[in-house]
């Protein structure tokens, strides 16, 4: 049987560090986070951050746009928490309107209270090795290698999805010359040839390609370590609604080394991964100078002589 890697215990270190950390500070941790109404799914995750940051002692302030407002509007509310000492971090909860220029948006955030890491310059710094605020997903990927013990260093890593939010910043993240990344990256997509044969090679396999069931036990070796980013909802004949990943779990958890369910693996672990960026934000990445190698290594090993 496959190693089951749970996002609880991962989530939980993070948190309970946080928790310990946003205590300490002169000034509450604060997060402007901006929604534009139309999609219940967002409602939900909304919901879910404004009481992750209750219990961790960090402030969100929601900002809630009606559906037909413009990009000039939500630039404007942007402009104003850029400028704002006491917010710390910005982030902005997708899916946004199709009318909206969601390029425009992602750059008018400041880079240094980015705490989604979707503007140009934080994903620049990512390709480049700078040290900078992550995205939260990809992040969370990271932390589940590391909380797990799982190597990196020259392992062949094929990530099935090139999209800016997880795929390409992932592999930036593992290609770094760092004692926890050092990987030989494969980037895949569902159009690459030769799929199978490419992900049955690799030592561990990122699903994030948006598709349910999309990895069959057929693209995996028995000794591949899968994490799936997916949720996708489904909804059976009784109209009852459920979450799974972009891995047939059912089919691959007997033959793979070890594999993250859904739900309860990397989403889990997502938010909390928000709150550390907030964090971050809140010290200052540069003038901190603390990598997110270094933060796992607090949290995760533990050395509070900080």
């Amino acid at each position: 049987m496959s190693l089951l890697l749970n996002g609880k215990p991962v989530a939980d270190k993070i948190k309970a560090y946080l928790k310990e950390q946003f205590q300490t500070l002169e000034t509450p941790a604060k997060m402007k986070l901006i929604q534009v109404k139309g999609d219940p799914a967002s409602s939900y995750y909304v919901q879910n951050i404004i009481r992750n940051g209750k219990k961790l002692g960090a402030v969100v302030e929601l900002v809630e746009l009606e559906e037909d407002s413009t990009t000039q509007e939500l630039l404007e509310i942007i402009h104003d928490a850029n400028t704002d000492p006491s917010v710390h971090g910005i982030m902005i909860q997708e899916p946004l309107p199709k009318h909206m220029d969601v390029l425009k948006v992602n750059a008018a955030i400041d880079p240094c209270k980015d705490i989604d890491a979707l503007n140009p310059v934080n994903m620049g710094h990512i390709m480049m090795g700078i040290n900078s605020l992550t995205p939260c997903t990809p992040t969370a990927v990271f932390a589940t290698l590391r909380y797990y013990k799982i190597p990196t260093q020259g392992e062949h890593v094929a990530i099935i999805g090139r999209s800016d939010v997880v795929g390409k910043p992932l592999a930036n993240m593992l290609l770094r010359k760092a004692e926890f990344a050092d990987a030989t990256v494969t980037v895949l997509h569902s159009r690459s040839s030769q799929l199978k044969e490419l992900t049955r090679q690799a030592d561990i396999l990122v699903a994030a390609v948006g598709r349910a069931g999309f990895v069959t036990e057929d693209m995996i070796g028995e000794n591949t370590v899968i994490i799936d980013v997916g949720i996708n909802e489904q909804i059976d004949a009784e109209g009852k609604v459920s979450f799974v990943g972009d891995v047939d779990f059912n089919a691959c958890v007997g033959k793979a080394l070890a594999i993250t369910p859904v739900p309860g693996g990397i989403g889990t672990i997502t938010s909390a991964i928000l709150f550390l960026n907030l964090l971050r934000a809140v010290k200052g990445v540069q003038k901190d100078n603390k990598t997110i190698d270094d933060f796992l290594t607090l949290i995760f090993v533990g050395n509070h002589d900080e």
